[in-house]
């Protein structure tokens, strides 16, 4: 008899494969979604738990089942409209044609058609290549048919000059998806030959649910093959934690990152700094500014060659000697998480959120361009994650 709940083994070992296989940070808030995931595929299949688990590892064809299942595909016409107006108004202006972007982690498609409706819009030549590890993802994407639910993203007039009602569906215009194609990629592998002369990679809320490790190495990896490109990112991801590669550039009223520029196999430019202003370091202890540069640095490096032991110790003196600084806090807390110190990394980051909500403007300094609204969805985001 097939037994009706995956036990917490089963669960655990699932989770473990879809780490290594997408880079799936292999959370606690995971594992109710995979009981269920792991429940709908057996109900399919009729087979045990054990003999799923065997041949999961066996069968490209079933990971790729299980796969379409866990990934989420959450997504809306123009989500965030700040990232397409300043695409709009501060980017695609710059560029020359014809130029292409990277919808990195597509979903159902939406994004990669509300680009490509700015692109007509603004009557530029260029074109979207839109990836995503789901293979249903990208079936949605190809169809370009959607419910009335699925299109409250749109202005009417959008809706007029890019869909046309089929049915009780809407369906993007030929025009429009004719500049939309679709690829199968695993972000975790290496960049697509055929996004590499992208100006633009959109890659928004999807390094959030990887681990650091794979997080900075997508991040490296485009940083590499796309050295000129722009990136935009979800608003709580956090890129001054996994890596330096990347400079930040204030856009309006948001935020778009560039690779720094390589020489001699090392990132030119300096990494984040650690601008501590002397108001938040202890009276009679001036000299520690510059120290916490030092330590702020040390532990980011720490962290991005994976020894977060050494990150903890470094980015804890930078908290003792700037007592009131949330950034440093934040720093500690992403540490602490990386070592699986779950409790301690609640703390933390509870110490980072009083802080900023104690004084936002104070704050600003600190941050290097990421408004204090940023990063309360990431302390929102880490606390929901973390266990009380």
């Amino acid at each position: 008899m097939i037994a009706l709940e995956p036990s917490e083994a089963i669960i655990r070992r699932v989770a473990e494969l879809l780490e290594s296989e997408i880079g799936l940070r292999p959370e606690s808030a995971l594992r109710a979604r995979l009981r269920r995931c792991i429940r709908d595929e057996l109900a399919v299949l009729g087979l045990d738990f054990e003999r799923y688990l065997r041949a999961l590892g066996a069968s490209a064809s079933l990971r790729q089942a299980l796969l379409n299942r866990v990934t989420v595909q959450e997504t809306g016409f123009f989500r965030h409209p700040e990232h397409f107006e300043i695409l709009a108004q501060h980017i695609l202006p710059t560029l020359p044609q014809p130029l292409s972007i990277w919808s990195a982690g597509c979903a159902n498609g939406q994004e990669a058609f509300s680009l490509a409706m700015l692109l007509d819009e603004l009557g530029i030549d260029g074109r979207v290549i839109a990836t995503d590890v789901s293979t249903s993802a990208l079936l949605r994407t190809n169809a370009a048919s959607y419910a009335a639910r699925e299109i409250t993203g749109l202005s009417p007039e959008r809706i007029a000059r890019h869909l046309t009602p089929v049915g009780q569906a809407w369906e993007v215009n030929p025009s429009i998806r004719a500049r939309v194609s679709t690829v199968h990629h695993n972000l975790i592998e290496s960049v697509p030959h055929r996004v590499r002369s992208s100006s633009v990679v959109f890659c928004r809320n999807v390094l959030i649910y990887f681990s650091d490790q794979h997080a900075r190495g997508f991040l490296d990896r485009v940083a590499d093959a796309l050295p000129q490109a722009w990136m935009l990112l979800g608003a709580a991801e956090t890129i001054w934690s996994i890596g330096d590669r990347y400079d930040t550039v204030r856009l309006g009223d948001t935020y778009a990152y560039r690779p720094r520029s390589v020489s001699g196999g090392r990132v030119t430019g300096g990494a984040l700094p650690a601008r501590v202003a002397a108001s938040q370091v202890g009276a009679g202890h001036a000299d520690d500014v510059a120290a916490i540069a030092i330590l702020a640095e040390a532990g980011r490096e720490s962290l991005a060659s994976g020894d977060p032991a050494a990150a903890v110790v470094s980015f804890r003196k930078w908290a003792y000697l700037a007592a009131d600084d949330a950034l440093a806090h934040l720093h500690l807390a992403l540490a602490l998480e990386a070592m699986n110190d779950r409790p301690s990394a609640q703390r933390a980051f509870g110490a980072a959120g009083r802080l900023l909500g104690a004084d936002p403007a104070r704050h600003d300094y600190a941050i290097d361009g990421y408004s204090p609204n940023e990063l309360y969805k990431l302390l929102d985001a880490k606390q929901q994650e973390l266990p009380q």
